[in-house]
């Protein structure tokens, strides 16, 4: 585990989804969520303006989805990890987040669990598939 903050920008279009998660990682002296975003438009200003240690970022989202936001944030030189999260167990989805810069890749129903011990992970430099 990390002795350093991790600052954390979380990306959802669910409100639900995104308090839910922000609550989970609150609940971590090591982790500070720095923001949050509803759509891939308004998370790569963020990821500019804040420049988060790793941002979790859902796949589906209208206006831009998470790949493609993941793609640009990367293009921008912004080194920030990025952990995608989806309902969907696609091995396809998890290539194009790989190939979109994404350090990590966990599938929703299991975020509880896995997010938090992901989230140190990506930071300290691993990827999680």
């Amino acid at each position: 585990m990390s002795e350093q903050t991790i600052r954390v920008l979380v990306v959802d279009d669910h409100k639900l989804v995104r308090k839910s998660i922000q609550t989970l990682l609150m609940r971590e002296s090591d982790i500070q969520v720095i923001g949050t975003a509803k759509d891939g438009r308004t998370a790569i200003e963020l990821a500019q303006a804040e420049e988060p240690d790793v941002i979790v970022m859902d796949v589906s989202m209208p206006e831009l989805d998470g790949i493609r936001a993941a793609g640009k944030i990367k293009a921008l030189g912004i080194s920030t990890q990025i952990i995608m999260l989806s309902m969907h167990h696609s091995s396809a989805l998890v290539q194009q987040a790989r190939k979109n810069g994404a350090s990590g890749y966990i599938i929703k129903q299991q975020a509880t669990s896995e997010l938090v011990p992901a989230i140190r992970a990506v930071f300290d430099g691993a990827t999680i598939l």
